[in-house]
This record gives C-alpha cells, sequence and structure tokens, in this order.
C-alpha cells in the first residue's frame, strides 16, 4: 500500500501487473503478512546497487577521489552540500568496488538524512555484502570513543584496521565529516590530529577529511591544508606540494 500510494492509486491495475511481474523477487513474510525482498530478490537489489555505483556521476572531482589509494590521506573543502555528497559518495563507491571496509563518519543530527542520501545515490545497507559498509556517529567515533585526543584516535583505527583485514578486507577507507570538532570547541584538537597523521598515512587506511569551508579561519584553513596529500576542492583536485603554500591554497583562503 505504501508503494501503491507512491505512485498514485489512478494506476492501479498497471501497479498490480508490475507487482506480479516481480514474483520471483517478492515473498510475503508469514508472520506479519508483509512483503519482503526474497533470496534472488536480495540478490537483484545488490545488481542495481553495482550497476548504479558505476554508472553513478563521472568528472573530474569524482575520479580523483576514486583514485585515491590506501595511505592516501586528502582533504575535501566545500561549501555546498552538493558537491560535498559529489566527492564523498564517489570516494565511498571507491571502497566498496575495491574490496576495502568503507565507513562513512557523520555528524549525529545528520544520521537519518545523509542515510536517505546515501540510499538514493545506490548505497544500500540492507543488501551491501556483511561488513562492507557502516556509518556511524562522528561524534561517538571522535570525541566520546577518542576523546578528541590524536593518540587514542589513531589506536581506534589501529585496531579497527586489524579487524576487517582480519575478516578479509584489504584495508579501511574512511570519509569523516569533522564539524563536530567545531561544534564542541575542540578545533585545535581537531588540527592537532590531522598533524599526527601526517600527509601519507603508515596504515591501511585511505581518509577523506571532509571541512566546511565556512567553518575554518585562515590559520586554521592553511594548518588542515598542510596536514593532507591531496585537496579536492571546487576548481581544485590534485596532491598538495611539500614545499611553501601554493597558489591555489592562497586562492581558496
Amino acid at each position: 500500500m505504501e508503494l501503491l500510494n507512491e505512485v498514485g492509486k489512478s494506476n492501479h491495475g498497471g501497479f498490480g501487473y508490475h507487482l506480479r511481474s516481480l514474483k520471483a523477487f517478492i515473498e510475503v513474510e508469514p508472520s506479519t503478512r508483509k512483503y519482503r525482498l526474497s533470496d534472488r530478490g536480495k540478490v537483484l537489489a545488490n545488481v542495481l546497487r553495482d550497476f548504479r555505483l558505476i554508472t553513478s556521476v563521472n568528472d573530474e572531482y569524482a575520479n580523483y577521489v576514486q583514485n585515491l589509494r590506501l595511505g592516501d590521506h586528502a582533504i575535501g573543502v566545500y561549501t555546498t552540500q552538493d558537491f560535498k555528497h559529489k566527492i564523498l559518495f564517489s570516494f565511498l563507491k571507491a571502497g566498496l568496488t575495491k574490496g576495502e571496509a568503507t565507513l562513512y563518519i557523520v555528524p549525529e543530527n545528520k544520521l537519518d538524512s545523509e542515510i536517505g542520501e546515501l540510499q538514493r545515490f545506490g548505497i544500500n545497507f540492507d543488501y551491501s555484502p556483511r561488513e562492507a559498509f557502516t556509518i556511524m556517529s562522528a561524534y561517538d567515533w571522535y570525541l566520546e570513543r577518542g576523546k578528541a585526543q590524536a593518540k587514542t584516535i589513531i589506536a581506534n583505527w589501529q585496531g579497527l584496521i586489524k579487524e576487517k583485514q582480519k575478516i578479509g578486507f584489504t584495508g579501511v577507507r574512511v570519509a569523516g565529516d569533522v564539524e563536530v570538532f567545531f561544534d564542541h570547541d575542540k578545533t585545535e584538537e581537531l588540527l592537532r590530529y590531522e598533524e599526527s597523521l601526517g600527509k601519507q598515512l603508515a596504515l591501511d587506511l585511505c581518509a577523506l577529511c571532509l571541512y566546511d569551508r565556512d567553518r575554518l579561519d585562515t590559520e586554521q584553513f592553511i594548518r588542515a591544508y598542510k596536514c593532507h596529500g591531496h585537496i579536492i576542492s571546487k576548481g581544485i583536485a590534485g596532491k598538495t606540494p611539500h614545499q611553501k603554500q601554493p597558489r591555489s591554497a592562497r586562492m581558496l583562503t
């Protein structure tokens, strides 16, 4: 009935025809009498998900984040949610197709909305390979478990990587929205943590750190920029030089 309400009750006949055509992929749960996907339906859902991942947005920013590898530490700087999602979803997609355990750390107040955006993009939690994709609260990971201390957060990463590699993943690909540090007046702790990680990670970890440009002042931006080996922002996608602050960074500030 929920699906019928979405398509409009005036199209009841057409809806019933398509539902009957999917009978090999849909079954009725005996105790609740509600429809659910059958085992074949779950396989089909996985195929559709993979197809959407392969044919999703394709541009220079998407291509760049998809090609980041284990050991890379990248900063994604956004001013709009559309741009953030473009690079974020392409980054996560790459992890799912490369056999990496993929993790998205998101502000707690955005968990539900971001889950919806991910599902619209084609990442379905119910039918992703077991343990392949996790979305979790930034507060729980960075502040509660990590206490906003670089040493503790990095130790947690090491433990997670070992856990994922033990069950067969090549490493961990994580996208972390760092907004929680700003919300709890932990900006200095964030920058110390980034500086501890450095431009290249000494872990089987590929990290994309997501920064809202409006939350950073010029000095903070320069410090964050210098901690990363790659930058993706509107108009820029590439490696950060090891020498003095480049023209592109000055332009962004």
